[in-house]
């Protein structure tokens, strides 16, 4: 009994084309929009000098050789990068500028990750949390200068950044300049930062969330 062989399938004739197969190069899904931009608590940050005349005057720049050695291993690296472009832009706009928080975050190297525990937005509350800024709502002011470090935070140094600042500090005991900002360093305790400038959108009153303004 013989078999029908389907055409295309004999001996001698070209071979039947393959069934139809999603090419891989096409999307196997709806197309995606564009990435949805982060959020934070704040959708901007205004920027305004804090000012305080002994700290201004005898205070460390946050772009110096001091603030590197020392305050770095205290603050972290991206608290103090955050401070040096703040100070860039007081720098170029004395009277304050705008901060685009999703846009900083990227520039830092921190991710676009948004929200109020994202590495941006806990670098600005960590710098405030230190008495380097003090943040109200959308309002930020960070102070231009840095005094050297105080007893207790000398204490909790590495050894070694310990003894090169014992040597720096004996250095400069004569220094009437150093007297003035050392004391100011040891009365004013820079992890209680006074109360926070006020937010323009509700003058006179406290922050929205007063633990994030902390």
């Amino acid at each position: 009994m013989s078999h029908n062989t389907p055409a295309g399938d004999e001996p001698g004739l070209p071979a039947r084309p393959p069934r139809d197969r999603p090419s891989t190069d096409e999307p196997t899904s709806a197309a995606e929009g564009p990435s949805q931009r982060p959020t934070f608590p704040e959708r901007r940050l205004l920027v305004r000098a804090l000012h305080d005349p002994v700290l201004d005057a005898l205070g460390h720049d946050p772009r110096s050789a001091y603030v590197e050695q020392y305050w770095l291993s205290v603050l972290g690296p991206s608290a103090i990068l955050l401070l040096r472009r703040l100070a860039n832009g007081l720098d170029a706009r004395p009277d304050g500028f705008e901060l685009d928080p999703a846009a900083w975050s990227l520039e830092l190297g921190l991710g676009a990750r948004g929200g109020k525990h994202s590495p941006f937005w806990r670098t600005v509350e960590r710098i405030c949390r230190f008495g380097a800024a003090q943040r109200n709502g959308e309002v930020l002011a960070v102070r231009r200068r840095l005094p050297p470090l105080n007893k207790r935070q000398i204490e909790r140094l590495p050894e070694h950044l310990r003894l090169a600042h014992d040597r720096w500090s004996q250095q400069r005991l004569d220094q009437p300049r150093r007297r003035t900002i050392s004391q100011w360093s040891e009365r004013h305790d820079l992890t209680a930062p006074p109360a926070p400038p006020e937010d323009p959108r509700r003058p006179g009153q406290p922050p929205e969330d007063s633990s994030e303004a902390a």
